[in-house]
This record gives C-alpha cells, sequence and structure tokens, in this order.
C-alpha cells in the first residue's frame, strides 16, 4: 500500500507527466528539462531556460549582442522534435497566463516567472498542437465584412450612374458573402444567437438592394447605402463582441488546462497513473508534493500544506476530513484522498465548461439578451413593415424599413452582454475561491436582501477565552472554575476547551463530576463530587431548573455589555458564581458586514447568546437586526420566519455545525465546504469576507448584466421604433444599435478593469 503522511520537505518520486527534449542551461549549459526548469525567462525575443535559481541570477543579458530568432529549417523537420518545442512554449505560456491572471506578476516587474518543477502547468493539447502562427481566418472574414460595407456607403460620392450602382452592389455582395462565411467556417460559442437571427438582416439588406438595382428603382443608392451600413455594422459589433469575450476565454482555458493534471490512482497495493478526466467518484488518489489536485477530493489520510484552490495565494493546512477543490497544490506534505467529484462535476467546472450548467449559457440573465434579440427583433420588423406599408411606401421602402429595424435589435452586443458580465462574475468568484452551485444560484444570491450570520465560527473566532471568574458569597473562584471544568471534562466543544484551558493555566483540578447530562444549547446538570446537585449554564437553562439568579443580575449584565457570555454556576440550587467567556472577532467581520450594507443587503445576527452580548456584538459590527437566545434546534425555524416575511433569505456559516440554518435558507453560503458538499454558494477558503463578497459578487453581476443590457437594447429600440415610425430615416436604426453595443460594451471593461 503506498505510504501517506510523509513529514513536509521528504523527497518524493519524480511526477509523471510529458517529457521535452532536453536543452541546455542559458548560463552553465547543464541539460535542462524545459517542462520542469527550475526558471524560465523570456530574455531576447526567446525563453531561456536555467537549472537553478543561482544560474538565473548569474546570467548576463548584456551578454546578447543581438536577438536570437528561432533557427528555420530549410529541409524537412523533424516532427517529434517540433512537438516537443511546441509543448515545453506553450507549457510555459500556460504556466505564465496561470499565474498572470489568477496570482499577480512579480513583485519587482521583472520578466522572470520563477517555476518550481512540480508546480508547472502542462499545455492544454490543443494548444500544444496548434500552429504557432495560424492566421485568425474568422478576423480577416469580419475585417472584409467590415471594410466592404463601410466602402460600399462611401462609394455613395462617386454618384448614381449604372456602373457606380453596381460596382457598390458588388461590394455590397462580397462583404455580406464575407459575413456569412466567417459564421460558417468559425468556431461558434453556445452563447451566441442563432445565426439566423443575427444574419437575417444583412441578408436581407442585401437582397433588398440587389432587386432594387434589378428593378432600377429610385431607391437603389438608398437601398445599397442601407445594406452596406447594416454589414459593416453588424460584423464591427461581432468583432467587439469577440475582442470583450476573448480575455474571458483565456481566463476558462487557464482553468481547463490547470484541471488536466496526471494522477496517481491508488489499485490495490499499488499506484497507477491516470487522466484526471479517466477519474471516477469513489477511487483513492495519491497527491505528491508540488503536484495539482485533479478532482474535488476528501482526504482519508496524511496532512499537507496546500494553496487551496487555483490561483490562492495563501497556503492552508489540509488533514484527514478536509475537502480540497481540483486545481489546489500540494506545497508540501503527502495526501491520500477519495474523489467526490470528477470531471464535469467539479466546482470549477460546472459553471465555465460543462454545457448542462454553464452560467453564462443558462443563467437568466445571460438568456435574456439572447430572448430579446430573437423574439423582439421580429416584432420590430413586422411594425416597421406595417407602418411603410399604411403610409403607401413601395417596397424596397418597406423592406428597408422592417430590415433597419430587425438589424438594429437583433445585434450580437444585445444577445451577449449579459453572457459577458454573468462569465466576468463567475470567474471573479472563482479566484476567490467561491464556488455557484448553479447558473440559479448565482441569479438567486442576486436577490438576496437579507443574510443571517450564524455567529459562531463566522463573525467569531468560536475560541473563547475564559474572561472573568465572579464567586458569591462565601465561595471562591477556584472553586466555582473547577465546578465548570469538571462538568465540562469530557467535551469537546469550543467552550469546554476554553475552561479546561482555563483551569491549567490557574492549576485548578476539575471536579470530580458524574452523571452529566447535557441540554443542547441551554447547559448541563450533573451530580458534584461532593453528591450534590449541580447545574452549569445559561440564564434560560437556570429558570429552567427553577433557580433564581436575582444576586448576580448587575454582574451579568455588566459582562454581557461587554459582548461576553456567560456561564452561570449553582449548587444545591443556589447560585454559587458566573464564569465570562470572551470571543474574539474573526478577522475581516467588519469587512463581510460592509459587504452586504454596500450591496443594499441587511445582515441579521443569529446567536445563542443572550441579547446584551448579542447587542453588543451588533455595535461592534454595525449590525442592527439582532436574533439571540437561540437554541440550535430552533435557527432554521427562525430563517424560517424571516423568509416569510418577504425577504430572500441566505445564511452563512458552517456544516455541519448550522446545517439546519443553512438548509432553511434560500441562499446557503457554507465557509470551506468547497468539493464536498451541495451548499447553494461553498468556499475554498475559511474567511468570512469571501462568504459576503458572493453576496455582493451576485448582486453586482446582476445590477451590472441589466444594466449593459440596457445600455445596449435602449438606442436600438429607440432607432427602430424610430424609423418604424418614419420619424428618421432607416440608416439611423443600425447606427443606434453600434452605440449602444460601443456603451455596453465599454462599461463592461471599465467594470472589470475597476472590480466595480
Amino acid at each position: 500500500m503506498p505510504e501517506v503522511g510523509d513529514e513536509p520537505g521528504s523527497e518524493s518520486p519524480r511526477p509523471p507527466g510529458p517529457e521535452a527534449r532536453p536543452l541546455p542551461c542559458a548560463t552553465c549549459k547543464t541539460p535542462v528539462d524545459p517542462l520542469r526548469a527550475a526558471r524560465v525567462a523570456f530574455i531576447g525575443e526567446r525563453f531561456r531556460y536555467f537549472c537553478s535559481a543561482d544560474c538565473r541570477a548569474r546570467f548576463d543579458p548584456s551578454s546578447l549582442t543581438t536577438p536570437m530568432p528561432r533557427p528555420r529549417r530549410r529541409g524537412p523537420a523533424d516532427p517529434a522534435l517540433v512537438l516537443h518545442e511546441r509543448e515545453a512554449d506553450a507549457s510555459f505560456l500556460a504556466a505564465r497566463r496561470t499565474a498572470e491572471a489568477l496570482a499577480g506578476v512579480a513583485a519587482d516587474g521583472s520578466d522572470e516567472l520563477a517555476l518550481a518543477a512540480p508546480r508547472e502547468e502542462p499545455a492544454h493539447e490543443d494548444a500544444a498542437l496548434a500552429p504557432a502562427d495560424a492566421p485568425d481566418v474568422a478576423t480577416l472574414l469580419l475585417g472584409l465584412a467590415m471594410l466592404g460595407g463601410t466602402l460600399a456607403v462611401a462609394l455613395a460620392l462617386a454618384g448614381s450612374s449604372a456602373t457606380a450602382l453596381t460596382a457598390r452592389s458588388v461590394v455590397v455582395v462580397v462583404a455580406c458573402a464575407a459575413l456569412v462565411a466567417e459564421y460558417v467556417m468559425g468556431r461558434r460559442d453556445p452563447v451566441e444567437s442563432h445565426p439566423a437571427e443575427l444574419l437575417a438582416g444583412p441578408v436581407l439588406a442585401t437582397l433588398t438592394a440587389l432587386a432594387a438595382l434589378v428593378l432600377a428603382s429610385p431607391k437603389a443608392p438608398a437601398a445599397i447605402s442601407l445594406a452596406g451600413l447594416v454589414v459593416a455594422v453588424t460584423a464591427i459589433v461581432i468583432w467587439l463582441v469577440a475582442r470583450a469575450r476573448r480575455p474571458l476565454d483565456a481566463e476558462r482555458e487557464v482553468i481547463l488546462s490547470a484541471l488536466q493534471q496526471p494522477a496517481h490512482r491508488v489499485v490495490g497495493e499499488d499506484m497507477a497513473p491516470a487522466r484526471a478526466l479517466d477519474l471516477r467518484p469513489g477511487e483513492e488518489i495519491v497527491i505528491e508534493p508540488g503536484e495539482s489536485v485533479p478532482a474535488d477530493v476528501t482526504v482519508v489520510a496524511g496532512s499537507a500544506v496546500v494553496y487551496p484552490w487555483l490561483g490562492a495565494r495563501t497556503t492552508a493546512t489540509r488533514a484527514e476530513g478536509d475537502s480540497i477543490v481540483a486545481g489546489a497544490t500540494v506545497e508540501r506534505g503527502r495526501l491520500r484522498a477519495v474523489v467526490a467529484w470528477a470531471g464535469h462535476d467539479r466546482a470549477w467546472m460546472r459553471l465555465t465548461h460543462d454545457p448542462r450548467r454553464r452560467a453564462d449559457l443558462l443563467a437568466p440573465l445571460a438568456r435574456a439578451g439572447r430572448l430579446t434579440a430573437g423574439r423582439l427583433a421580429p416584432i420590430a420588423a413586422g411594425l416597421g413593415a406595417l407602418t411603410a406599408f399604411a403610409a403607401n411606401y413601395d417596397p424596397v421602402t418597406i423592406a428597408m424599413f422592417a430590415v433597419a429595424a430587425q438589424a438594429a435589435i437583433a445585434n450580437a452586443a444585445v444577445a451577449q452582454i449579459g453572457a459577458l458580465h454573468v462569465s466576468r462574475s463567475v470567474l471573479d468568484s472563482l479566484a476567490r475561491g467561491i464556488a455557484f452551485r448553479t447558473a440559479d444560484t448565482l441569479d438567486g444570491a442576486g436577490r438576496v436582501s437579507v443574510t443571517a450570520f450564524c455567529a459562531r465560527g463566522t463573525l467569531l473566532l468560536g475560541e473563547p477565552e475564559v474572561a472573568n471568574v465572579e464567586p458569591f458569597g462565601a465561595h471562591d473562584a477556584q472553586q466555582v472554575l473547577a465546578l465548570v471544568a469538571g462538568v465540562e471534562s469530557g467535551a469537546t466543544h469550543p467552550t469546554a476547551t476554553a475552561v479546561l484551558r482555563a483551569a491549567r493555566a490557574r492549576g485548578i483540578r476539575p471536579d470530580g463530576v458524574r452523571s452529566p447530562t447535557v441540554q443542547p444549547g441551554l447547559g448541563v446538570t450533573a451530580v458534584a463530587s461532593n453528591g450534590e446537585p449541580l447545574v452549569v449554564g445559561s440564564r434560560a437553562h437556570m429558570l429552567r431548573e427553577r433557580i433564581s439568579v436575582a444576586a448576580a443580575e448587575q454582574k451579568i449584565t455588566e459582562l454581557e455589555a461587554m459582548g461576553r457570555t456567560v456561564l452561570l454556576v449553582a449548587l444545591r440550587g443556589r447560585l454559587l458564581g458566573v464564569v465570562g467567556l470572551q470571543d474574539g472577532l474573526r478577522p475581516g467581520a467588519r469587512a463581510a458586514v460592509q459587504h452586504l450594507l454596500d450591496a443594499g443587503v441587511e445582515p441579521v445576527l443569529l446567536s445563542g447568546d443572550s441579547r446584551e452580548t448579542c447587542e453588543a456584538l451588533g455595535r461592534a459590527l454595525d449590525i442592527e437586526h439582532v436574533r439571540p437566545d437561540l437554541l440550535p434546534t430552533e435557527r432554521g425555524d427562525e430563517v424560517r420566519r424571516l423568509a416569510d416575511g418577504g425577504a430572500v433569505v441566505a445564511v452563512i456559516g458552517r456544516s455541519p455545525n448550522d446545517d439546519l440554518s443553512l438548509s432553511a435558507a434560500d441562499v446557503a453560503v457554507a465557509l470551506g465546504a468547497a468539493g464536498s458538499a451541495e451548499w447553494s454558494i461553498q468556499l475554498a477558503s475559511d474567511d468570512v469576507r469571501d462568504a459576503a463578497y458572493a453576496i455582493f459578487l451576485a448582486h453586482r453581476c446582476r445590477s451590472d448584466a441589466r444594466a449593459g443590457l440596457a445600455l445596449a437594447l435602449a438606442p436600438a429600440v429607440a432607432g427602430a421604433i424610430a424609423v418604424a415610425f418614419a420619424l428618421v430615416p432607416p440608416p439611423i436604426a443600425p447606427l443606434a444599435a453600434l452605440a449602444g453595443a460601443l456603451l455596453a460594451l465599454f462599461r463592461l471593461r471599465g467594470s472589470a478593469q475597476t472590480g466595480t
């Protein structure tokens, strides 16, 4: 059986993977595998590989008198050598894109990218085999369509002679043919609208121009100009949208490449290499130091320091029972894990690559644009034709009105702007270790109006400390603490840990308490070592046991006003003392609340502590709405009561402690649960700021997508209506659509750059 749980830093066998022909180190000329070089730099217009960091530091770029171009082979090339070189360069480019896009470039701004041998990302197979400088045929065809359409409009200055009209018609036909060819030959993304919807305007406009020319209609010059304008505007908008989608597609390809790492599958007593796509749920794998996790897994043995998700900048420790998402990298240590989710079911693949669940394809905000472009365009065309017919225009003019109105609405910006915003938001969330379960979850999170925090372990550290021990009467603090420590000696929850730690620090031996009976959320009843009944717990627990707390009211109020949790201790039915526990705020708790307030979401605090304690915590965090004195079994009902008031409720908590609250929420946000459970929003991190940021990001996505669609659609609709009612000439409609597309895409670009 393969051994797991090696000490960090122990040597491990060389990880399996592609091998390239060794290249000499740029400094010492030692043979170096380019796929696993310790350092790689782009110097003198070529990649240079170094066997160590010291060689990289000693390399002198000034020794290069001229750039070193890649040698051009005169004769037949060695296919194996060509493939090895392409694999090496493509592998480095993929790793560089991963580091720059998801982890940032080096702080000194140098062109060097240090690649530790085990962490290098192999290139995607298609990228490795693609021609190095293959021409972009789709871009050339779009450029021809734009140029031809513009030229057909500009040639109107040549006059209205038969020769000029014929030449313009030929140019329009060529431009339209190039546009159609681009759609036929280019690779179509599922988020794009149907070709018939997008190409109907240019094709019908071109046919209308040819018909006007053949019929010698006096409207032929205007029809040709309109056709050229429609073709040019359609091509320009398609090109602009493709350009806006290019960085998103690049990030998606980085994710795909990073999740295609090879794996070590456990087979009997041995390990066998396996592709990530071949793994199935339930299989066991071993992850070596420096390797990426190929699937969403649950650790069953070993301990390691890992980068918890693809692009994470900080490390965390993962051990038995923890879940890890695909794309995480083991920095030190060795893990044995069971595959939980594989293939397209992996958290980082569901909304980015799975055609059944892609967010930019299925999210309501993404579909709205496609439905609008597909259904509103025929209505606009029919309205334009109807009004022109009612005004007794000739058939050519009627066709021009209909085509202009249809082309204004059915453009690529209207159809895809929502999908672009959704895709941007999904990728931003993955960069923070946030995984939305489905596209509908992203939309639902954008509608959240109330977010409830399960205080313990989210806003609070969940690691309380004993701050006060206040005895009453003739009793002393040591006796009070000894009794509480005796009650908690067999428990493992945070309060018990804090009490036992305080007793050890003060040299107090826990009392020999017998027969403890736990009342969840209230306290414990037991028998002290002297045989007297002992009760430890909250004020509610004391009242339930008919023990008066009047003598301690003032002290209880003082402690709770400081935000401390109070444990009352009673012996023989009389109050013995009070223990105050102080739990610190988690780092980023205030920032998490501010994220919600910035999104217009009301934060609510759910806690089992008293009202005074909760209100003190609420004042520290700027939370006005608190729900105190809630037993664990009552919190789900409290969440449902919030929803009954008409709110869309999200709950931020931890599984399994807060499962009842999470299950009752419209949107459940679970810390540290990515790759294991099926909560609405799963975090690979343990940071409450990321949990609140997920809600903020969903709200921002919703508002940005709606604003983008409005910007793209409003000018187009206004132009189509104005043309339909003969208020402006037909060419105004496509120009208005172009203006709307520019506004929407510029706003998308600004939103991506500023992150707002």
